[in-house]
């Protein structure tokens, strides 16, 4: 049971770490107070990739990425509330719930709000302190995906791009590199909004942190 319990821990994990990776994710946040936001977020991969993050992770290929089950216990074990998720197939996941201010996203310096703004930052510190709250199996799966600024390197996209081509194939490369991430930022009376679609290639590879700000 043990055994079982670190698998879909990792599993669940991975599922939160592939928001940063997968080449198709999309982050909507709305403030609802100075406190909380409504935060909702869905990632995925092809067939292909997850086929191959099966592999370099050492997971068993028949044990899907995403487990809806097992997001939502762990969100509400870490204080989020009105949680809500989906799996419209084995490498898709969509959730969403309520994020106070002491939530992990929070901490990390992802998100920040104020009684008049809202704010997604993301850069190297960002990403490191992710990382950094990550049980080791997590980390370990990151370390395979070579974030320049987790291995202490600075690297154009390009440059990016050509490290994961030589070590799992120019597929992989290109969906994780060329993909994107959508940023929607939402004021409480949903009447200010910004909105944003910002390449990953891009994003992994910055140098300095990057904010998108939404005020009311």
């Amino acid at each position: 049971m043990k055994i079982l319990f670190n698998v879909k821990k990792t599993l669940l994990l991975l599922g939160i770490s592939a928001l940063f990776i997968s080449c198709k994710p999309q982050i909507s946040v709305k403030a609802l107070s100075e406190n909380s936001a409504d935060l909702s977020f869905s990632t995925g991969f092809s067939e292909e990739i997850s086929k191959t993050i099966h592999s370099i992770s050492g997971l068993d290929p028949q044990i899907p990425l995403f487990n809806k089950d097992d997001i939502l216990v762990l969100l509400q074990n870490s204080g989020v509330t009105d949680v809500k998720a989906s799996v419209p197939s084995p490498t898709e996941i969509s959730t969403s719930g309520i994020f106070a201010t002491d939530t992990q996203i929070f901490s990390t310096g992802f998100l920040a709000i104020s009684k008049n703004s809202l704010s997604f930052t993301i850069g190297p510190d960002q990403l490191k302190n992710f990382y950094n709250s990550l049980n080791e199996d997590a980390k370990s799966f990151l370390d395979l995906m070579m974030i320049p600024c987790l291995i202490d390197e600075t690297m154009s996209p390009a440059e990016y791009k050509e490290l994961l081509a030589s070590m799992y194939g120019p597929a992989f490369a290109e969906e994780i590199v060329d993909g994107s991430i959508t940023i929607k930022l939402t004021s409480p009376d949903g009447k200010k909004q910004k909105k944003d679609t910002v390449k990953l290639g891009d994003l992994l590879t910055y140098t300095q942190a990057k904010s998108w700000e939404v005020k009311w």
